[in-house]
């Protein structure tokens, strides 16, 4: 055995889920190296050929924000709002919600589109979704500073905005990491997952971005507080317009998002070992 072969990890096959999940911790912290050359690889292949780059990130949740405030406002919803302010509410949400519905929607069909590296060359293959995952970080970063321009211009700017980003981040990225892994595996057979992935995502933007925590309600408080997303958009609004902050609505979010990435990533482990044969 040559000193590269000793250098990698051993496989273990194991039924146990508590078992598989440990192994998968070990596998990725071991070829962690070829992990963040996936993450570079994913972010240089989205904005390498695009006349804006990263500007799509900008674009995108601004314009859907802008659209949605003058529609709010023509309607009667939000009379006490200027326009500005009116897109500064929507910024706040879409913000998260665009680069955590990105990072999902490429990770669910990343195995269908990396199939033939999967079946030629052994890796734990939760690096190729997860990759998709961490990337969608850059994409958060680079819109979260237009808000905090946007947020300085309006006067609504406070420190706490960015004592809490690290833990919304957080959240945020393990709840797309559950979810987005678990949807790779499932569409890596069942190619349905990547028409129905789009559209569950708009319909879960509109009740996350676009339904205020004022019209919940008793009875939804409760349901919608069980996403980790909502709880991260409410965040987001009572940091920038100075409200109180749901600690115990964001200590459960945090609790949800990592069992969901606990969840996801044994759901992925279980079904790895079929992959390259149903790819």
């Amino acid at each position: 055995m040559n000193d590269a072969e000793k250098a990698l990890p051993e496989t273990v096959i194991s039924s146990k889920p508590q078992l598989q999940l440990l192994l998968a911790i070990r596998e990725m912290v071991a070829y962690r190296e070829l992990f963040l050359a996936f993450v570079a690889r994913d972010i240089k292949v989205r904005y390498k050929q695009t006349a804006l780059g990263v500007i799509w990130v900008l674009i995108q949740p601004l314009l859907m924000s802008g659209v949605f405030a003058l529609l709010f406002r023509r309607l009667g919803a939000m009379p006490n709002q200027t326009s500005f302010d009116a897109t500064l509410f929507f910024l706040a949400g879409m913000v998260p919600w665009t680069t955590f519905a990105t990072g999902v929607t490429h990770a669910s069909a990343s195995l269908e589109s990396s199939a033939n590296l999967v079946s030629k060359v052994y890796f734990p293959r939760m690096v190729v979704p997860g990759a998709y995952i961490a990337g969608s970080t850059l994409d958060y970063l680079i819109a979260c500073s237009m808000l905090i321009v946007m947020s300085l211009v309006a006067g609504k700017f406070g420190i706490g905005f960015i004592l809490m980003l690290p833990l919304l981040l957080l959240i945020q990225l393990c709840f797309a990491w559950g979810l987005g892994v678990a949807l790779a595996a499932l569409n890596a057979q069942y190619r349905d997952v990547k028409y129905a992935v789009p559209f569950l995502l708009t319909m879960g933007m509109f009740v996350t971005v676009l339904i205020p925590r004022e019209s919940w309600g008793e009875s939804m408080s409760f349901v919608m507080g069980l996403n980790p997303m909502s709880v991260v958009v409410e965040t987001n609004r009572a940091v920038l317009s100075g409200g109180s902050v749901d600690v115990l609505g964001l200590a459960r979010a945090a609790a949800i998002a990592v069992v969901c990435a606990l969840v996801g990533s044994t759901f992925f482990r279980s079904r790895e070992a079929k992959l390259v044969d149903i790819l």
